[in-house]
């Protein structure tokens, strides 16, 4: 196949939303052998800055979500909470000052159409008690699986949630498709990787950082729908669950998230053809 051929290909593919690269057109490895045919590569460490990488694939959240329940306050999205910081991207829940609502921080990806994948972020937990940090796929939600760190846990610095919802049960946590797991050793403090696959069958958590690596598999409610991905801070002052709101600020600090995956925009017959162009080349290695 010419180059020339194999230009078209990516370009077609380029201008239809897929994120291929000529030089992993057969796609890219995990550890365990799965084939990913896109991604999303966004490092906030980068010289022209943290938000230029976000707006390259992300959206940045400015809804205003009204709580009920046990939540004291509602959760509003803001721009000015997504932000440059120590040379990374920071993700805010304000200091709450009263007024009924919490200006909070999301991105989540231009893109609803992932379906299964392996995804990654290098970051720094928030420190200052009473609120969530969430890295996670949603479209629904019964379709959502959620890394969670809640800075009100007593440990919340080797402290992590999984959960494939619903996590729920009769009302009660479903041990099945939630699992709170703490790490001894671990400081999430530091900067660390925080990661899950979602495959067919399960979702594969995992943690590497601080010297030590962990793996949870939950493989009840994986969810089977395309969704976008999803990074926030949030706080509602629910006492069952974010506590706060916080008093200071609450920052998440994140060097890098990569998002590997198949979607259903790109088939199979498409990604094939590509690498054919390109010579069926190795995968890129991940």
């Amino acid at each position: 196949m010419s180059s020339l051929t194999l230009s078209f290909l990516v370009a077609l593919a380029i201008s239809s939303g897929v994120q291929v690269t000529a030089n992993c057109a057969c796609g890219y490895k995990d550890s365990s052998g799965h084939v990913w045919r896109e991604a999303i590569i966004s490092t906030f460490t980068q010289s022209a800055g943290a938000l230029a990488a976000v707006n390259n694939d992300w959206i940045i959240a400015t809804d205003l979500e009204a709580q009920g329940g046990t939540a004291t306050a509602n959760i509003q999205y803001t721009q000015a909470n997504v932000f440059e910081y120590q040379d990374a991207l920071g993700l805010k829940a304000s200091a709450y000052t009263g007024g009924g609502s919490v200006n909070c921080a999301e991105i989540f990806t231009k893109r609803s159409d992932i379906l299964y994948g392996s995804f990654r972020m290098q970051a720094q937990v928030p420190s200052v008690p009473g609120a969530v940090f969430g890295f996670f796929t949603f479209i629904s939600d019964t379709q959502e699986q959620d890394i969670e760190f809640l800075s009100s846990d007593v440990d919340y610095y080797q402290q992590v949630h999984y959960t494939n919802q619903p996590g729920l049960l009769n009302g009660n946590t479903d041990p099945n498709a939630a699992k709170d797991v703490t790490i001894p050793g671990a400081d999430f403090t530091t900067f660390g990787v925080h990661r899950f696959d979602w495959l067919p069958t399960q979702t594969v958590y995992s943690y590497a950082g601080s010297g030590l690596t962990s793996q949870t598999i939950i493989s009840k409610n994986v969810p089977t729908t395309a969704s976008e991905f999803i990074l926030n801070v949030w706080s509602n002052g629910d006492p069952e669950w974010s506590h706060g709101p916080p008093t200071a600020d609450a920052i998440a600090t994140v060097q890098y998230v990569h998002l590997y995956f198949n979607s259903t925009s790109f088939s199979a017959t498409a990604f094939n053809s590509a690498c054919s162009a390109a010579g069926h080349i190795a995968p890129c290695s991940i």
